[in-house]
């Protein structure tokens, strides 16, 4: 940006002639306006703001002496150059002693005035210079407080501050509110790719998602913010009793709109002193936990959860349900009464996701077993039990879980009375189509195997069997064939395409497609050229 200057003069020749007597561009500087007598001046002074004033230090209505006293009264940043005539020579004197940056006798000269303006830019230089080591300072001062002050309340929220802490009495004077709440928030494993982040990244969205809270701990009201192994928690002292959860909603939505993130915020009870933030710290923990029943990218009040005794008879007359409608072809009635138990689970274990996982595991196993044991015909394509725990705990939230569920139930509905060689074609031709959809992905033989309900063994030797080439090898060669494609059609980067066919590192990749073609991507692209 330009310094900006205003030219003072009472006789228009001389303003004309300043105008013309040097390249002002080419110092960085442009002239903003003029005036021609002392109140025009200071008028020029309001509506310009000049960086640099230069004036004839004697003009109607005001003196140079009193516009410089009055710039000095109101503390405006402006560097002032006066113009004297010869005798005139001991008032301009003066006017240097007032603050003035030099002072230049008519008539000007060209070597004259450009010598004072690269002085007054030094000056100006010199003190942004300063001012922006203060501000670093300043800024530096604050971030040590409030990363202290962070730290006081960390140990709130943990238990182990006391009266006798150093920050209690500082603690006290700024957060003099009636009421203390404690909200925590968790980016959402859903919608968002966190777990591949670089350690860079994570660490600037670490940094953007803190500010966004500071600030809108700002606007309503007191408060802090700090980071606690990962998490983000925020401590704000007010007065009403919906303010936590307004805060709590509008950090969600302001994340979601600067950064493209989804987030989930659990929100403690307020707490009548600073040390009842323990509880509203714990309180907060368990609201965040109950994503899981409660679902994604939400604001989480905390309430207090009973869960279900009285369910074991219902239970299993739901169970014993399924297994009758299963083994009778009654499709609608084994998924009625799967949703039935299912919300008998949610009830049983509300507030505890292992529980109403291995709960689900234990009913599932138990269907499972029991059709089997039914003297039903049934084709054998290795259900996989032994991997079902750990597929049930994949599922990020109970819907989830359930939709996972009713799919397995589905498998081992279809699965029974047909014929074991047309199921087969019809899985591996659902297999197949998953896999297309999916190879551009983090795609694993196990993972494709759970989408089978098979043991990851079975799996291996299943598809082979039917696909002809074990399962890395036909990922291998649709990821090729994709890559080729890119190669041929499109200018994409190497890198660009390896990200693009499922390859995270673009060295990995060209090695894989040598050892396909016989030659690297560029040797392909240039060959294709030729």
């Amino acid at each position: 940006m330009a310094i900006s200057v205003v030219l003072a003069d009472d006789e228009p020749i001389i303003l004309k002639g300043l105008t013309k007597l040097i390249p002002w561009d080419q110092h960085g500087m442009e002239i903003a306006g003029y005036a021609y007598d002392g109140k025009e001046l200071f008028e020029a002074i309001e509506t310009y703001k000049p960086d640099v004033v230069i004036s004839d230090i004697n003009m109607p209505y005001f003196s140079g002496i009193d516009i410089i006293r009055e710039i000095k009264r109101r503390q405006l940043p402006i560097k002032v150059v006066f113009i004297s005539a010869y005798q005139e020579f001991a008032y301009a004197r003066d006017a240097v002693a007032y603050g003035a940056v030099d002072y230049l006798v008519k008539p000007v000269k060209k070597t004259e005035l450009e010598a004072v303006i690269k002085k007054t830019l030094g000056q100006i230089s010199e003190e942004n210079e300063e001012g922006r080591i203060r501000d670093k300072l300043n800024l530096l001062e604050r971030k040590n407080r409030d990363d202290e002050v962070g730290g006081w309340l960390a140990q709130l929220a943990e238990g182990t501050f006391s009266e006798q802490s150093e920050g209690y009495p500082y603690l006290l004077e700024k957060l003099d509110d009636s009421l203390y709440t404690i909200g925590i928030l968790g980016i959402d494993p859903l919608g968002n790719d966190s777990e591949r982040w670089p350690a860079q990244t994570q660490k600037l969205v670490e940094f953007a998602i803190h500010n966004i809270v500071q600030e809108s701990l700002g606007l309503y009201g007191k408060g802090y913010s700090f980071i606690q192994n990962g998490a983000h928690i925020f401590v704000l002292n007010h007065t009403s009793e919906d303010v936590p959860l307004r805060l709590a909603d509008a950090i969600r939505r302001n994340i979601a709109d600067y950064l493209k993130l989804k987030v989930s915020v659990g929100v403690g009870e307020p707490a009548e002193t600073l040390f009842g933030l323990k509880q509203s710290g714990d309180q907060a923990k368990r609201a965040l936990e109950m994503t899981y029943y409660e679902g994604l990218n939400r604001v989480i009040p905390y309430r207090k959860l009973e869960q279900r005794k009285d369910s074991e008879n219902e239970w299993f007359t739901l169970q014993s349900g399924i297994i009758k409608s299963l083994t009778g072809g009654d499709w609608s009635g084994a998924k009625a009464s799967m949703q039935t138990l299912l919300r008998l689970i949610e009830s049983a274990t509300i507030g505890n996701r292992q529980l109403a996982v291995s709960t689900c595991f234990s009913s599932m196993l138990f269907i499972v077993q029991e059709v089997k044991k039914a003297d039903v015909p049934m084709s054998d394509l290795g259900f996989d039990i032994q991997h079902l725990q750990g597929r049930l705990e994949t599922y990020v939230t109970y819907k989830d879980l359930c939709d996972g569920i009713y799919d397995m139930l589905l498998e081992l509905y279809n699965r029974i009375g047909d014929k074991p060689g047309i199921k087969e074609q019809t899985l591996i031709a659902r297999i197949a189509a998953y896999i297309d959809e999916h190879y551009r992905e983090d795609i694993s033989l196990e993972s494709v195997a759970g989408i089978a309900f098979m043991n990851p063994y079975y799996f291996s030797s299943f598809f082979k069997k039917h696909m002809k080439r074990n399962f890395k090898q036909y990922v291998t060669d649709l990821r090729m064939k994709q890559a080729m494609e890119l190669l041929t059609h499109t200018d994409m980067m190497i890198y660009e395409i390896a990200e693009q066919v499922g390859y995270n590192n673009a060295r990995h990749f060209s090695d894989m497609f040598k050892k396909q073609t016989g030659k690297l991507p560029q040797e392909y692209k240039q060959a294709l050229r030729q």
